[in-house]
């Protein structure tokens, strides 16, 4: 846990806004087209998308295959899967009912 707690550490010096952290989370899961990120993104973000793309490019976070025409994690990005897997854990919606309190 303390290795995934340093990576969000590292992770949040460098993403500078909620676009790129949807990003980040949809490349998780694997490359995907232009399209396909853009419309994974919530309407008011999807003006930040391309200037989000931009900055995890820069960052060395992502990469574009130019022959398959898709965006993917990178070799640095990858590294941060760990991290990315437990963000994603603890946002999806529990499926299991917790244990309230009984009466």
């Amino acid at each position: 846990m303390d290795a995934t707690n340093d990576g969000l550490r590292a992770i949040r010096a460098v993403i500078s806004c909620p676009a790129q952290w949807r990003l980040l989370l949809a490349l998780a899961d694997g490359p995907q087209s232009l399209s396909t990120l853009w419309y994974q993104l919530p309407r008011h973000d999807r003006w930040h998308g391309p200037r989000a793309l931009i900055g995890l490019w820069r960052h060395h976070l992502i990469v574009f295959h130019v022959k398959q025409r898709t965006w993917a994690l990178s070799t640095k990005g990858a590294g941060l899967r760990p991290v990315l897997a437990a963000i994603l854990t603890c946002t999806q919606p529990c499926t299991q009912p917790t244990g309230g309190p009984t009466k």
